[in-house]
């Protein structure tokens, strides 16, 4: 679980995550520009205490006090759980913290939410992204374009797990 504490930590990981995922895709004045401080942003109003704990959920995958990856869900009016969140640091991918993250988000979302599906999603273009989420047993179930506030868009996959999905999946 983080704390506000953790948010420019969160954010510095979350930054250097999008600059890896998203070279090629996102344009690189974005990148390279205000990112680190609009992730800030987010993660300081994420970690306010006045977020109630069953509508959201961060997991922390930390090593000798260093972060090697983060989940973050939100429990959404339509009583789906988006996984809205789920970054490895690009050093460390295919470590397996990716899957575990997975799974600890998905026991959450059982036991907070039982029943309901999770879905993410994900840039089209993040072919390394939609080839995990694929093996992790993600369904597609909607495609559409997606206006950034930057002012650009870009084609997004929406991958859905059924409650007996997320149940396979949880730890």
């Amino acid at each position: 679980m983080g704390t506000p504490g953790d948010a420019d930590a969160i954010a510095a990981l979350h930054t250097e995550s999008w600059r890896s995922a998203y070279a090629g895709i996102m344009p690189a004045s974005y990148l390279d520009g205000p990112l680190l401080e609009e992730r800030r942003e987010l993660w300081a109003t994420r970690l306010t205490p006045e977020v109630p704990g069953d509508a959201s959920h961060l997991l922390l995958a930390e090593r000798d006090d260093a972060l090697h990856g983060f989940a973050y869900l939100i429990a959404q009016p339509d009583s789906r759980i988006l996984l809205d969140n789920l970054h490895v640091r690009p050093t460390l991918k295919r470590s397996g913290i990716g899957r575990r993250l997975m799974g600890h988000a998905f026991t959450w979302a059982a036991a907070q939410h039982p029943g309901k599906p999770v879905y993410l999603e994900v840039l089209k273009d993040n072919s390394s992204a939609i080839a995990f989420y694929e093996r992790c047993g993600g369904s597609v179930t909607r495609e559409f374009v997606e206006r950034l506030p930057p002012g650009f868009e870009l084609p997004v996959i929406e991958y859905t797990w059924t409650s007996q999905g997320v149940d396979a999946l949880k730890n």
